[in-house]
């Protein structure tokens, strides 16, 4: 019989979690939304609730990995850091608590930490062994995975792009500083440079008439495009990884923009880039938090 894990991806919005087999299949699904209005207590209830109801269907569960928003101490799997989006959530000492509920070995990661995972094990990484993630979606994150392995850095932070300083003295970020690439290459960025073109486009509108030769789009996302081959620039020079893996909702349409972006890179750096849209979409954070506990329990 297969070993089976459980692997939860928790977010602002919702809990979504499934049995995976240890050759990556998936037997069961449990979901919850995500009672953010209850902070920690109602968020972590209902993270109880969905890993119950998967062990209801299998008892000889062989650990629990998790992936959820914010910052995740290495060491202890506590949460030192996350936004409002889960409210309360902060502090948390999310592996302990879990397996003191469920008696099970536990691994927790930042969620961009486990969606790399995924993709290294089942999807779009799956030919590399060093590479980074790159997510561009409402915010910009990332993870660095060396040798199959997350780099977290001594704070679980590794990984953060989307506050590397991009523009000096730019935009105010809420962490402090100016010009952090998440206020330039986010899909929250992208809809802002479609508002300055049509007032009621948001991104995808932009990219589509960009794609469709729309030359009042154009130079808002030429704009676009020399921000993220900065940050895809530095990102290479930096870590030097076998390819980025580009995930996120403003990767999930590569197909409109991918190669013309890829012609202003060449323009604009003289490293080799591999760069390679995400695949596994929804699953990766759920499968590379299965493959986060495999991994601790096999050492």
């Amino acid at each position: 019989m297969k070993e089976s894990y459980i692997g939860l991806d928790l977010g602002g919005t919702g809990i979504k979690a499934a049995l995976v087999d240890e050759d990556g299949t998936i037997t069961a699904r449990a979901k919850r939304m995500t009672p953010t209005a209850e902070g920690r207590e109602g968020i972590f209830r209902a993270v109880q609730q969905v890993i119950a109801e998967l062990l209801e269907q299998n008892s000889q569960v062989r650990g629990i990995g998790i992936g959820t928003a914010g910052w995740v101490e290495p060491d202890t799997g506590k949460v030192l850091f996350a936004n409002n989006n889960l409210p309360g959530w902060t502090g948390m000492p999310l592996r302990e608590a879990v397996a003191q509920a469920f008696s099970l070995p536990v691994a927790v990661e930042n969620d961009a930490n486990a969606a790399a995972l995924g993709e290294g094990w089942l999807g779009a990484a799956l030919p590399y062994r060093h590479y980074a993630m790159l997510t561009l979606g409402t915010g910009v994150g990332g993870a660095v995975v060396l040798g199959g392995r997350i780099i977290t850095g001594g704070k679980g932070a590794a990984g953060e792009f989307g506050h590397m300083v991009l523009h000096p003295g730019g935009i105010p970020c809420s962490c402090g500083q100016r010009g952090c690439m998440e206020h330039y290459v986010s899909g929250r960025a992208l809809g802002r440079l479609a508002a300055e073109v049509h007032p009621a486009w948001d991104g995808r509108h932009l990219l589509e008439a960009f794609a469709a030769g729309d030359t009042a789009a154009a130079p808002a996302v030429e704009r676009y495009f020399t921000d993220l081959s900065l940050a895809a620039h530095n990102i290479q020079s930096f870590l030097d990884p076998e390819a980025i893996i580009l995930g996120g909702g403003v990767a999930d349409s590569h197909p409109l923009w991918l190669e013309a972006w890829k012609l202003r890179l060449a323009e604009l750096t003289p490293l080799k880039l591999t760069l390679i849209p995400a695949s596994l979409g929804n699953e990766a954070g759920i499968l590379g938090a299965a493959r986060a506990i495999m991994q601790k329990e096999r050492g």
